[in-house]
């Protein structure tokens, strides 16, 4: 795009003078393509001295969208995410010259796309939006031009981005180069890429675990689903050890889900009540000593001290779980109200959960595991519940239609993940996956609760 911008440019500057020393008239048109080149290049070089040490990525993009409302005399700049699916735009981020950035915007915090039918298109074919003149469109497109006139857009420019995200960057009332898309898509594309760092960083701010890094030696036990240790982010199974020992893992399982020292004889007659004492004292003893053997090749730290009757683990390690990062995602997330920041939460919990509890070896496990592993279960339900709700809210069909048929393969008896599966399989015409549900929910769903279903899906339609 540079090259297509500027390849011209030295044949410009290089009219000017005639060998005999005098200069040559330049038309009209070549001194405002020369003009044209001359400010952008003066603009990037801007920019780029401004932004060179900037570090904040929403800095930078504003810094970005402040350079295309002062080039194309624009009074707003912004990015506008757009999910087709459910056929809404969502402003992300934007800068109004006087105001500043990130201020109260003529922009609903959603549109929808059908008052944008001529936007739709183009980014259908990812080509650039120009309406020099609003007016225009008043008859071809009364909706639209009513949309216009709620935002006081006279005129708009936009380029389209795809697909992950999708939308558009977008100026209003720009007064000059109405013709000149180009230095917008290069706008865009610093813009988007601030966009996905900010992204990153807000997930990762959004799903980190409040553990500080203290020295010790860190295991991650991941206990929903096949059980496994995560040491140094290399995933450790029970059948990769040297020496396959169920028995530790169950003594691991144990001390993590009591989060307290646990008593060696209750742990006992909790997990094997037939052994006479000693003999499970020493199976224990074999077990911890074979743990720790295998560990020693990623750390020589002692896991578990077993050096009084109450065992508890080591100082010198901490160890977490999938299942209270779960629970800690979720929790977090109530507290939220709907937007991007609870759905990334919820999105992450919903990953963490891969079956019931110790799925692999709950048969080899006293009955004190129901209790725990009706919990963990409880709170998958709730938080999928809360995931659809929120997604249904803002008609994220799509979305709908990827987790609730993952969570109904974990866990069938999900009742709001039906309702949504179905509500979102009927806004998407998909007729197939709606009779499906409807037929897995008959099967899944005891009588009481398929009736409700029924009437929550009669109740939709009705206030539809």
């Amino acid at each position: 795009m540079l090259e297509k911008l500027f390849s011209k440019r030295q044949k410009a500057e290089s009219l000017p003078e005639r060998p005999d020393g005098r200069f040559r008239t330049v038309s009209e048109e070549d001194m405002q393509r020369y003009k044209f080149q001359e400010k952008l290049f003066q603009t990037i070089v801007s920019v780029e001295a401004d932004a060179h040490n900037e570090e904040d990525p929403t800095a930078i993009a504003v810094r970005v969208m402040r350079a295309c409302c002062d080039f194309y005399d624009a009074d707003w700049c912004g990015i506008l995410i757009a999910d087709l699916q459910t056929q809404v735009f969502i402003p992300e981020i934007w800068y109004e010259p006087g105001i500043g950035p990130m201020q109260d915007t003529l922009f609903n915090d959603i549109e929808f796309t059908e008052e944008f039918a001529t936007w739709a298109q183009h980014l259908i074919e990812q080509k650039p939006l120009i309406i020099p003149d609003a007016e225009k469109i008043r008859e071809i497109n009364p909706k639209e031009y009513e949309a216009y006139q709620r935002l006081e857009a006279r005129s708009i420019m936009g380029v389209p981005f795809g697909q992950h995200p999708l939308g558009f960057m977008v100026i209003r009332n720009m007064k000059q180069y109405m013709d000149r898309p180009e230095p917008l898509q290069l706008a865009c594309f610093v813009a988007m890429m601030m966009l996905e760092q900010i992204r990153r960083t807000r997930m990762e701010k959004l799903t980190k675990m409040h553990d500080e890094d203290d020295g010790r030696f860190r295991i991650r036990y991941n206990i929903l689903g096949p059980h496994n240790f995560v040491i140094d982010g290399k995933e450790i199974y029970e059948q990769d050890l040297p020496h396959p020992n169920r028995r530790a893992w169950i003594i691991m399982l144990y001390m993590v889900l009591h989060k307290r020292p646990v008593d060696q004889q209750k742990l006992i007659a909790d997990n094997w009540p037939d052994e006479e004492e000693n003999t499970a004292r020493n199976n224990m003893r074999q077990a911890i000593f074979r743990l720790h053997n295998d560990l020693a090749a990623y750390h020589d730290v002692k896991v578990i001290d077993t050096r009084s009757r109450m065992m508890d683990f080591s100082g010198e390690v901490n160890v977490t779980t999938d299942a209270d990062e779960m629970e800690d995602l979720y929790n977090r997330a109530k507290n939220l109200p709907d937007g991007d920041d609870k759905i990334i939460l919820l999105k992450k919990a919903f990953e963490l959960y891969r079956g019931r509890l110790f799925i692999q070896g709950e048969d080899d496990i006293g009955t004190w595991l129901y209790t725990y592993t009706t919990h963990y279960n409880q709170v998958y339900v709730d938080l999928t519940s809360a995931l659809l709700t929120t997604l249904g809210h803002i008609k994220d069909y799509r979305c709908i239609m990827d987790y609730g048929p993952r969570a109904l393969e974990i866990e069938p008896g999900i009742l709001t993940a039906y309702y949504w599966i179905i509500i979102a399989a009927d806004e998407t015409g998909n007729s197939m996956a709606r009779e499906k549900f409807l037929r897995k929910a008959a099967e899944d769903l005891i009588d009481e609760e398929n009736e409700k279903l029924m009437k929550l899906l009669a109740l939709q339609n009705h206030m539809s």
